[in-house]
């Protein structure tokens, strides 16, 4: 008995829901709708199907319009709560097409909506011709048929089925439109013109659409769809291959209480002439480069035209809405009485209509607020943050845009076109950009476009040939290089110096200004090709051309990069000047790419030591007819000196462990300074092995670099590594040991040392290019703790706004002793996109932004690291997630400070830092609380200009952490 009363359940509930019942079921019986058991009165409406293709391309089509029918309704269930339809779904796929699901509930709709996915198919064209008659077999009479597919019609050249298709079209009286995402020929093939065709017949209207404006087409239907049944008569419908201007007209039969005019395809404008030549006034619904939408209230009866000015295929159509009285039982003055304060009565003949206000959604009696910021087809704001307000909505535009007209997007400000907008100098020239703009002063003139001064130094020749111009802001001076220039006295700079070591390469990248080259390895640069692997480098450079006379001045000469075979595969212009004392000064601007040196040729050396910088250790002597500093004496006498006198120098910085020894000593007590190795016999590290009276071998403080080693504690990290030294050969034999030397640092944990101990870190980077080749690697991180000893792991953050944010920034391989990396710039986007013209400013010109007090920046220009933090936020709108986008450079610390002085709103540092790059990170989410969105219509709290909605909650001050560094000898 009980298998028999499920079994009987079963088959009832099957009965009722089944296509087969829903299809044989008259429509009058169709009002037991749920929701609708409230009204007294149930209004038969449009019936609405949904014909979508299902193959496996339309997974994004359909995730998007799952969300666009949930919307859309909504939208209706509001301006039409007592109405009363069918919703059917029907799919096609290939080869086959169905099933097909008929209800009348919203939320069972929903679920169809729900249930659909994408799979199979395989070729493009689809079987939407046989789908269309499914779909119609199974609609009401005149209810609209919406088909979504991004292909053409596989089966267009079916005339069978055709030929049923067009006779159901005739008894079925259906609107038909057409969503297409995607093509898969053109559109003038006939596979595409039958849905051109097909919408022509049935008043319908083809939109070829991205997947994202799948909702701005439903708005048509949200007009169409919140009407009673028979309300709505079709008046014209007509598609056109037409170019330029072009005029049609159409009749208007009766009062309307509207007319709702759409075009599709490029239609640029139209023009709307009604009776007795009365130019009609037309409200914008939907205005996109793929299709139009107008209104037009209370139409009269007559002959109407249009003029439209197109471009390809368009099409267009009219249809006319009745007013309907949808309170039969009131008399029409009760009615309008009855109004909703935000609703107005309006007159159409003898029917009255209460009909919201515009910004407000209802059925007139009750009228609440449109969220337009809720959907992005709602609003249409550009580049802009939408705001909702009562009735109507703004669009925040980001700095440079301005709201134009309100509600209708953000466009640029030509801050050019007015002076009061821009700062540039008078003498200035102003370019204007998206979002900006930027200032050039005239050529002959100094400056950066907001202040400009006269270059002297470009207008004529106002110093002599033998003395170079330098311009200043206000003033100019001529200066004689021979006596302000740098001396290079390094020796591997000599073309018999070969480059031995796999790990290093000397580069001259940043070597510009006036230099002079002195010491052993020569006193001028060679007038011939130098071979490869010459000079300590990779390509040698040398001049190509002879040196001038001290009567020439300074002359421009070209200096020859060899690589590659070619003696001159890159080349620069350099100056160059002969001074009185039978010496040379060379101006030079960097090199081409990495690694290139400037050479010096040993055969031209000075006759006295006045041009030689020899070491305390070293004396200025000629040895076998060569002029240079050699050991002295005290050093040649300690051939068995004792090793444990030997005093090795180590630094530890932040990122490299560095080893000197003096040459000297290794030299007297018998070892081979070109065969010192590291743990890993085949790295030398990078070796200073001319730096005056040391050799010095440096080291990344990273592991399994040169077979550097790394131990750790819960504090601190150790890195260790080892020094071979070998002892000089006797013919082909070596008889004494080699000696090793152990050697490590020690460093408290650090944000660089814990982001390599961690397994998954959440972590950005990129590389920073020097010179062209020499590219460095740029990480940044985000940390759990103001130590940045804690990064986070993972691939997403989620945080609650009182959590404070630690970013860290470092750059890997470069040399510390001459580079630190400086924050220019550092900003937040609600998108990954660094472009995005929602921007929140952390850091701008290298200094904090002094409105947001949460901002502190630890380190900037010190080391190859930095470090900053500020206070969790989030943007307003409907933004859910922030990345951070820092804007990095290596600073030159040699030439000077790299630290940012920030005394007043902008940094008044030197620019010594350049190729900049920039890193993003993201994205990192706010935690929501359980109390939010518990109020639809509360909006976010806007300030002034301010872009997002801080806290003000103020940081503590945080104790840092001094980075220190411990060693340790071993020597054997």
């Amino acid at each position: 008995m009980l298998y028999f009363h499920i079994t009987l359940m079963l088959i009832l509930y099957c009965t009722a829901v089944s296509p087969q019942t829903a299809r044989t079921t008259p429509w009058t019986t169709i009002v037991s709708h749920p929701q609708l058991s409230s009204c007294p009165t149930q209004i038969e409406s449009l019936s609405v199907t949904f014909l979508v293709d299902t193959t496996g391309s339309m997974s994004d089509d359909l995730q998007q319009l799952k969300l666009v029918s949930n919307w859309l309704m909504n939208q209706v269930e509001k301006r039409l709560p007592c109405g009363a339809r069918q919703y059917i779904m029907v799919e096609f796929n290939d080869p086959d097409v169905g099933p097909v699901r008929t209800t009348t509930s919203k939320d069972e709709f929903s679920y169809y909506f729900n249930s659909l996915t994408a799979w199979g198919g395989g070729d493009c064209p689809e079987l939407a011709i046989l789908g269309l008659k499914l779909a119609l077999e199974r609609s009401p009479f005149g209810s609209i048929i919406l088909v979504l597919t991004d292909a053409s019609a596989k089966d267009y050249n079916n005339k069978t089925l055709l030929n049923e298709v067009y006779t159901l079209l005739e008894v079925k009286k259906p609107q038909i439109f057409f969503l297409i995402t995607g093509l898969c020929s053109s559109i003038y093939d006939p596979d595409f013109l039958i849905y051109r065709n097909i919408t022509q017949t049935s008043f319908g209207n083809l939109f070829q659409i991205g997947v994202s404006d799948i909702g701005k087409v439903a708005t048509y239907l949200d007009f169409a769809l919140s009407r009673p049944a028979n309300s709505t008569s079709n008046l014209l419908s007509r598609n056109y291959d037409s170019y330029g201007y072009h005029s049609d007209s159409f009749h208007v039969d009766q009062h309307y209480s509207s007319l709702l005019l759409t075009t599709s395809g490029t239609v640029y404008d139209i023009g709307i002439i009604g009776p007795n030549a009365t130019n009609i006034t037309v409200k914008a619904i939907m205005a996109e480069s793929w299709g139009k939408m107008f209104t037009v209230t209370h139409p009269p009866p007559g002959n109407w035209s249009f003029s439209i000015n197109a471009w390809g295929p368009h099409s267009i159509t009219v249809a006319g809405f009745k007013a309907v009285n949808t309170s039969s039982n009131m008399t029409s003055a009760a009615m309008c009485s009855s109004c909703h304060i935000n609703a107005t009565c309006e007159t159409y003949g003898d029917i009255r209509e209460c009909v919201c206000k515009d910004g407000f959604i209802g059925d007139g009696f009750n009228c609440s607020d449109i969220d337009e910021c809720a959907h992005s087809w709602t609003y249409s704001c550009g580049s802009g943050v939408c705001v909702n307000t009562f009735g109507s909505y703004i669009c925040r535009c980001a700095v440079g845009y301005i709201e134009d007209p309100p509600g209708g997007g953000c466009r640029d400000i030509n801050e050019c076109a007015y002076p009061e907008l821009n700062r540039c100098h008078p003498s200035a020239t102003c370019y204007n950009y998206m979002g900006g703009y930027y200032c050039t002063c005239p050529y002959g003139s100094y400056g950066d476009g907001f202040h400009c001064d006269v270059n002297e130094c470009l207008l004529g020749t106002p110093c002599s040939s033998d003395t170079e111009c330098i311009n200043t802001l206000e003033l100019y001076y001529c200066s004689d290089p021979c006596d302000n220039h740098t001396v290079l006295n390094e020796n591997w700079r000599s073309t018999n110096a070969s480059y031995y070591s796999s790990w290093y390469a000397n580069c001259d990248s940043a070597k510009r200004g006036w230099f002079r080259f002195v010491g052993a390895g020569g006193v001028q640069m060679p007038e011939y090709c130098v071979p490869e692997y010459s000079c300590s480098t990779h390509a040698p450079m040398w001049l190509n051309g002879r040196h001038p006379s001290v009567s020439e001045g300074i002359v421009a000469r070209t200096a020859c990069a060899h690589w590659a075979g070619s003696c001159c595969l890159w080349q620069s212009t350099i100056n160059v000047k002969a001074c009185h004392g039978g010496y040379y000064v060379y101006k030079l601007d960097g090199t081409p790419t990495c690694s290139l040196v400037y050479c010096t040729d040993p055969n031209i050396v000075m006759n006295d030591c006045s041009s030689l910088a020899c070491a305390e250790d070293e004396e200025c002597k000629e040895v076998n007819g060569t002029l240079g500093c050699y050991c002295k004496k005290e050093y040649e006498s300690s051939m068995y000196y004792d090793f444990r006198k030997l005093q090795p120098a180590l630094t530890c910085s932040t990122s490299q462990m560095k080893v000197s020894l003096n040459k000297c000593q290794l030299d007297a007590m018998g070892y081979d300074i070109s065969s010192i190795s590291l743990k890993d016999r085949m790295c030398m590290g990078a070796v200073e092995v001319y730096n005056k009276s040391s050799i010095s071998l440096t080291t990344y403080a990273r592991s399994g670099y040169c077979g550097t080693q790394l131990t750790q504690n819960k504090t601190h990290v150790t890195y260790s590594n080892t020094i071979y030294l070998q002892p000089k050969s006797v013919g082909i034999i070596i008889r004494d040991k080699e000696t090793y030397i152990n050697y490590h640092c020690t460093y408290p944990l650090d944000m660089r040392v814990s982001l390599d101990l961690a397994l998954n870190p959440f972590i950005s980077s990129s590389n920073i290019s020097i010179g062209g080749t020499a590219t460095y690697s740029a990480k940044m991180a985000l940390y759990q703790n103001a130590d940045f000893t804690r990064p986070f792991e993972g691939n997403r953050i989620i945080l609650s706004v009182e959590a404070m944010l630690y970013f860290g920034i470092m750059v890997e391989d470069a040399d510390g002793y001459q580079f630190a990396v400086v924050i220019r710039n550092c900003y937040a986007t609600p998108t990954r996109n660094p472009f995005d013209s929602v921007k929140y400013y952390i850091i701008k010109d290298r200094c904090p932004n002094k409105q947001d007090s949460t901002i502190s920046v630890v380190e900037n220009g010190l080391s190859l690291q930095a470090r900053f933090s500020l206070q969790m936020f989030k943007f307003v709108g409907n933004y859910p997630e922030v990345y951070a986008h820092c804007e990095i450079s290596l600073c030159d610390i040699t030439v000077g400070s790299c630290v940012p002085v920030c005394s007043g709103m902008r940094s008044s540092n030197p620019e010594n830092d350049n190729n900049n790059v920039t890193i993003s990170i993201g994205p990192i989410r706010k935690r929501q609380l359980s109390t939010e969105g518990s109020k639809p219509n509360a909006q976010p709290a806007v300030s002034g200009c301010s872009d997002i909605n801080l806290s003000t909650t103020l940081i503590s001050v945080m104790a840092l952490l001094l980075i220190h560094a411990s060693h340790k000898w071993v020597l054997a």
